[in-house]
């Protein structure tokens, strides 16, 4: 369960920086255009 709150945190976060985990912050602007 310890790894689920994880998830749930990480998803918090992306929410608020898209594509963060990929090395760059990609707003989701630039995936909507």
């Amino acid at each position: 369960r310890a790894l689920n709150a994880g998830m749930e945190l990480n998803v918090e976060g992306l929410d608020e920086e898209k594509e963060v985990h990929d090395g760059q912050v990609v707003p989701p602007q630039d995936e909507e255009i």
